[in-house]
């Protein structure tokens, strides 16, 4: 784990001091050629071989890893320090671990060996045992940020006889740049420094105990009290390292393999592992390979950018979308383009029917040119229609003259019978036999004033010819699921609050199986009180006074609530009609 073990002492003398830190150092030459790309080979070559003779010639030089510092020059620059302050000289390193299998080497020092990791352990040593108090002032805590690092600060003291209180201060701090690794690394870390740290104070009240045993310190003391200061200064205050007062020389070795131990545990402990359940692939068909046929890139430039945008509207707030034409391969070849546009559970086709089928049982219908709709169907105005004319056929101008056209029932034989007579083509010529159709919108319902947000990232995406075919599949998947985890809050969030199908006794049950010609269908629901649930995504829809209703009666009305959860997903009121659409067909298909 990238990350500093730092032992801290509040000195009586000098404050807070950083008095042992044990940091990781790894081999990164191969890293480093590849970054040095403009140099050399042969400078590249010397630079290492300098380096590891650099080490070899040095007495417990550590092997991997690689630092720019003059440790004598730091040195002179460091304020001296009493031997409460210091472990061992800072002038080389202390201790040395090397992991030969990890290529890591695991270096214990008086201070940081980098300057600039040194000022980050500076700082955290002051706020540890100065500015940061937990509860109980033993014990973990957490502060920092980005530009000073991430703390995870371990305060408690040591029983000393000659300390004022009988207590001398120490922390351990855990410093790193990762927070999330920090925080996820809590229990673990925190686990092993109470060990540590237990270690460490039964060991000093063992010593406190022996020496308080031969004469009372705290008896001295009062004894004291008309001393002058000298004499007071010396019964009390006085320097004292950590091996002597717990009563070992091997303290420090001690330390530095259990910090190095805790370095290289926890950073094998946590592993990353998939949290989200269904993978991508059980929303969002897999269409990255390039099949016979026509792809939506090919598909948009057919239809132009206008029908592209009112057919792919349609389909987004769960409309009928209808292809009709003559030639089966290219109707079908339209449709199946269009897959990538919605989640698997909303992609409902019927790629080429001999009669319509209606919107409960697909929402995008390919039919022969003969083929009429019902009139009733026509009446709700929730479809569209796309028809394919062969260019050069007489057609009216107007929508009305295109409809009276179709209105001949043909049965499945006469169907049958007309559309053998259409060409038979390979589905390779398909994007230059369909030069040979015009394609118009001759049906269309009402649409809301503006679509929803996705729509505008579908058409940017598809539109744009700098994206290879597999590259827009990436793109469009990413877009498509990321709408699929707004859906799944806006499900839980109206489950949590049970406002379906909810009403005051003797309200009205309002109508919501016509069409509302594509106005933005979504009923104004209330519910009783006690059938209110706390959410994480919304406050709650209305707080009542014990006293009943009256002016002291406070409601948040169903417009507000789901204003406050639009905001909370990113989604606007547009995106209501495409919430819902999806939404009802998470939950037939039990997602």
């Amino acid at each position: 784990m990238n990350a500093i073990v730092s032992l801290c002492h509040f000195c009586e003398l000098h404050g807070p001091s950083v008095v042992f830190c044990t940091q990781t150092f790894r081999d990164l030459l191969g890293f480093n050629i590849i970054a040095d790309i403009e140099t050399s080979e042969l400078e590249n070559l010397r630079s290492i071989q300098d380096e590891e003779k650099a080490k070899d010639e040095t007495a417990n030089m550590w092997k991997y890893g690689k630092i720019h510092i003059d440790f004598e020059t730091q040195a002179q620059n460091e304020t001296p320090t009493c031997v409460a302050c210091r472990s061992f000289l800072h002038t080389k390193p202390g201790y040395i671990s090397n992991d030969e299998p990890a290529r890591v080497s695991y270096i214990s020092s008086q201070y940081p060996l980098q300057p600039e990791l040194y000022i980050l352990v500076r700082q955290a040593c002051i706020r540890s045992l100065s500015c940061e108090v937990c509860p109980g002032k033993e014990g973990p805590i957490y502060f920092g940020d980005e530009a000073r690092g991430h703390v995870l600060s371990y305060t408690f003291f040591l029983r000393d006889v000659q300390a004022r209180g009988f207590k001398r201060w120490y922390s351990i701090m855990v410093v790193m740049k990762d927070k999330m690794l920090l925080l996820n690394s809590w229990p673990f870390i925190v686990k092993h420094l109470k060990k540590i740290i237990s270690n460490l104070q039964d060991n000093a009240s063992k010593i406190y105990e022996t020496e308080e045993s031969k004469v009372s310190h705290r008896a001295l003391r009062s004894a004291a009290v008309m001393m002058d200061n000298f004499r007071k200064q010396r019964v009390a205050g006085q320097p004292r390292s950590l091996s002597e007062m717990v009563g070992e020389e091997g303290v420090w070795q001690h330390l530095h393999s259990s910090f190095t131990w805790l370095l290289k545990a926890s950073g094998l402990k946590l592993q990353e592992r998939l949290v989200e359940g269904p993978p991508v692939s059980t929303f969002v068909e897999n269409s990255s390979v390039d099949c016979e046929g026509l792809n939506i890139q090919q598909s948009y430039n057919i239809l132009g950018s206008t029908t592209f945008h009112q057919l792919v509207h349609h389909l987004l707030i769960g409309r009928q979308v209808i292809l009709r034409g003559g030639s089966e391969v290219i109707v079908s070849a339209l449709i199946k383009s269009l897959q990538p546009l919605l989640p698997k559970h909303c992609y409902r086709a019927v790629h080429y029917s001999p009669h319509y089928v209606d919107s409960a049982s697909c929402n995008i219908l390919g039919l022969h040119s003969l083929v009429s709709i019902p009139q009733t169907v026509m009446s709700l105005g929730n479809i569209c229609v796309i028809d394919l004319v062969p260019k050069g056929e007489i057609i009216e101008g107007s929508s009305k003259s295109i409809l009276k056209s179709f209105s001949s029932v043909y049965d499945t034989d006469t169907m049958g019978h007309e559309a053998h007579k259409v060409e038979q083509m390979n589905v390779t010529n398909i994007e230059e036999t369909i030069k040979n159709y015009t394609v118009r919108l001759t049906q269309e319902g009402p649409l809301p004033a503006k679509p929803p947000q996705i729509l505008n990232r579908i058409e940017s995406a598809v539109s744009n010819p700098a994206l290879t075919y597999t590259t827009l599949c990436i793109c469009l998947s990413t877009i498509i699921y990321e709408w699929i985890n707004k859906v799944k809050v806006w499900i839980h969030v109206k489950n949590e609050k049970k406002i379906l199908h909810v009403y005051p006794e003797g309200s009205p049950f309002p109508n919501t199986s016509q069409a509302n010609h594509g106005s933005l269908s979504f009923p104004i629901l209330y519910s009783p009180p006690h059938s209110l649930a706390s959410s994480p995504v919304i406050s709650t829809l209305r707080s009542m006074s014990p006293g009943g209703l009256g002016e002291r009666q406070q409601e948040v009305t169903h417009q507000d609530e789901r204003s406050q959860l639009l905001a909370a997903i990113g989604s606007t009121e547009w995106d209501i009609p495409l919430l819902e659409f999806w939404a009802k067909n998470f939950e037939m298909n039990n997602f």
